[in-house]
């Protein structure tokens, strides 16, 4: 594992952070009573197995979203959905990111419903976000790419908290492009540069690694070299074995 990509994702989120503090969302000073259909929903998506999270579902939510939730690598989500990202994430993702997106559709349920869910309903949503992508890094076996999934887990997380603290962790409704033109693009930056940090440094462990296998092959050569005995001393040893 990268010692450092924990720092890495403090690095990122604290630019995003800075970036769009000055469009924080205003806190709602009150709300009414949350739906408890989708409540209930959230609850058990978030904390209970695919089969268990589908029956919790409202009966007229595919009705009203246009879809059947589907189960992607044991994981509940949006079967048309995935993640959204202005760079390529890891392909083991994918699941992760589809259930992310049904949560979110249940918190736009709750909340064209009249009864939008507390702020802690988005919060679990994100934090189980994080806690699959990082558990989807475990298919690679390989120790660089291992700890570069691992990375881009945080970064992605990361950056998926910052914009929900950005709309105060509200319903999630489309928003227009000049009130998310600074998230995007503070978020393209850093994640940019995230990308280039890891390459450096799967470049440096790659040159380290090759370093190590061309010394080993020159023991190995030298070694297997016939040694140059003098013919004096090769004289002197067969004459002391007489």
């Amino acid at each position: 594992m990268f010692p450092g990509h924990h720092l890495l994702r403090t690095v990122v989120v604290a630019g995003l952070a800075t970036a769009v503090g000055l469009v924080l969302a205003p806190a709602a000073s009150s709300l009414p009573a949350p739906d408890r259909a989708a409540d209930r929903a959230i609850a058990v998506l978030v904390s209970r197995p695919a089969s268990a999270a589908s029956a919790a579902l409202p009966q007229d939510f595919s009705r009203r979203f246009g879809y059947s939730p589907d189960v992607t690598d044991g994981l509940l989500g949006d079967p048309a959905g995935g993640c959204s990202s202005p760079v390529p994430l890891p392909v083991e993702f994918t699941a992760a990111c589809r259930k992310h997106d049904l949560g979110y559709d249940l918190l736009r349920y709750a909340g064209r419903s009249g009864h939008a869910l507390p702020r802690e309903a988005r919060r679990a949503v994100d934090e189980r976000l994080g806690i699959e992508l990082e558990s989807s890094c475990s298919t690679r076996r390989h120790r660089v790419g291992h700890a570069t999934c691992l990375a881009w887990a945080d970064i992605a997380h990361g950056f998926v908290r910052v914009n929900s603290l950005r709309q105060g962790d509200a319903v999630p409704e489309p928003e227009s492009p000049l009130t998310v033109a600074p998230a995007v693009a503070a978020g393209v930056a850093c994640l940019g540069g995230a990308g280039l940090l890891l390459g450096s440094r799967r470049s440096r462990g790659s040159h380290r690694s090759g370093g190590s296998h061309r010394s080993r092959q020159e023991r190995r050569s030298q070694s297997a070299r016939p040694s140059r005995r003098s013919p004096r001393a090769t004289l002197a040893i067969e004459g002391g074995a007489r």
